[in-house]
């Protein structure tokens, strides 16, 4: 470590990987004086980024969409995550060159009031000079002015999301040195866990996700928030999204902090955002406070679910044992007995989870496919790999691999399962009923399935519940009035 802090940092892919090697020191220091030195060189590799970013058009493309401070990403975020930048983080989103303006037009058109006819017409104007024009002298960011022209729109949110990705105007982070990149990205405090012993690979994990978990952290309104905009943060400056955590409801943000330094905050949308009954619950996982994973699990009924991605910088480190830690946290928060892994998580549609050998991950930790061809294929694969180390499963075998669920039981009878423990069957079972008995006709549904269960429970003051108890009522009433003998 000393010795490359002497060393001079003016090769951009040199420093992304070097950046990287620093990260995963943070998370899995050996002792303070590592971690404090560790520390200290990431800041001389953020300085160095602001120089190399600034010097060559070569070194900015190496570091731009790394995530890692003073780099760019464009990206075509949603509304929900642009409206957070334009609140929470004005100074660094713009909106990119590259957005199509005749799109941009079409929305404004809807903004604007009708007069404004000329500024949003036919006439060609580059993407500056219109916002230029429309602004006027205000000193606000083009993507705050949009935001705000958008929020005037008498309609509620999903359609004012709507015609916002339609238009998808390419927004251009710029973190600076801000905490929004991987490079300065943390959670909440917490004690350091120092790996005098190394790294931990071996462990039982029927015995780990059986470990009592801690209370929960006591969070205030300041933690929820921070714990949102570090996933946000992290997630944007990679390109990445995840509903649940675009649509962070704060009220719903949970932490656990675990053993070996290692935390896992949950988070869920407001209730009118949620599924109605699989809740997507996300996740994004902390070692010694660096962001090191994110996913999220899909409780329903007994089973669960589940997808992890552990960033690419620490890959190398206890990536099974944080997964554990994950399953233990759903295990024992939603009463989950049995984890399953759907086909996009090991590489169906996803050329990522492939190339990565994400099938391999789980299998390693007791998953095992429900499909008998590809169960005798994966089973035929890992004798392989267990009497050739060098070998590698091939791509189309991967593929081919990634075709079929994942299960992981974690009692002897939690394997057992019926086509209604999926929510997707249901979901069909009620669009079917409401074509047969009612003609397709989705209000006259809605009355007679409200109805009836409103008679069923006895509810005589549903005109007191929030809005968001309500819209659980009407939703959930058309699959429990199917019922016959409810």
């Amino acid at each position: 470590m000393r010795r490359c802090a002497t060393m001079a940092l003016d090769d951009p892919k040199v420093l992304v990987r070097y950046h990287d090697v620093l990260l995963f020191l943070l998370a899995y220091p050996e002792d303070a004086q590592l971690h404090a030195e560790a520390e200290r060189e990431l800041h001389r590799v953020a300085a160095a980024a602001k120089v190399l970013h600034g010097r060559s058009e070569r070194a900015r493309r190496t570091l731009d969409d790394s995530g890692i401070a003073w780099s760019q990403t464009t990206y075509a975020f949603s509304y929900p995550v642009v409206r957070w930048l334009a609140e929470r983080h004005p100074s660094v989103a713009e909106i990119a060159d590259s957005t199509e303006i005749e799109p941009l037009k079409r929305l404004l058109r809807v903004c604007l009031p009708a007069m404004e006819y000329e500024l949003v017409g036919e006439r060609a104007v580059a993407i500056g000079e219109l916002f230029s024009d429309a602004k006027g002298d205000g000193a606000q960011t083009n993507v705050s002015w949009l935001v705000q022209q958008l929020e005037r729109l008498a309609c509620d949110a999903p359609v004012r999301e709507r015609l916002f990705d339609d238009t998808e105007p390419y927004i251009t982070l710029t973190p600076k040195d801000a905490p929004l990149s991987r490079t300065f990205a943390r959670g909440l405090p917490a004690p350091l866990f120092f790996h005098r012993q190394g790294l931990q690979r071996a462990f039982d994990l029927q015995k780990l996700i059986a470990m009592p978990l801690p209370p929960r952290r006591r969070l205030s309104l300041h933690d929820r928030r921070h714990l949102i905009d570090t996933a946000r943060g992290v997630l944007a400056m990679l390109g990445r999204e995840t509903d649940v955590i675009t649509l962070a409801a704060e009220a719903a943000t949970e932490s656990f902090d675990l053993e070996r330094g290692i935390s896992i905050a949950l988070y869920s949308m407001p209730p009118q955002r949620r599924f109605p009954l699989d809740t997507h619950v996300g996740m994004m996982v902390f070692k010694n406070g660096v962001p090191a994973a994110y996913g999220g699990g899909w409780p329903f009924l007994g089973t669960c679910k589940i997808g992890v991605n552990v960033f690419p910088a620490f890959r190398g480190g206890e990536s099974s044992l944080l997964f554990a830690q994950v399953l233990r946290v759903y295990q024992q928060r939603f009463a989950a007995q049995r984890f399953l892994v759907e086909p996009y998580q090991i590489g169906e549609g996803n050329p990522e989870g492939v190339r990565s050998g994400a099938f391999w991950f789980y299998y390693r930790l007791g998953f095992r496919p429900l499909g008998k061809r590809h169960a005798e294929l994966a089973r035929a694969e890992f004798e392989r790999i267990g009497r050739d180390r060098s070998y590698r499963s091939p791509l189309n075998v991967m593929r081919r691999l990634s075709h079929a669920d994942m299960e992981l039981p974690i009692s002897p009878s939690s394997g057992a399962r019926n086509d209604w423990s999926d929510p997707a069957h249901l979901s069909l079972a009620v669009s079917g009923w409401i074509g047969r008995e009612f003609s397709g006709d989705r209000a006259r549904a809605q009355r007679a399935a409200r109805r009836r269960v409103v008679r069923a429970l006895d509810i005589r003051d549903a005109a007191r519940w929030t809005p968001a108890e309500r819209f659980a009522l009407d939703s959930l009433s058309l699959l429990l009035a199917m019922i016959p003998d409810l």
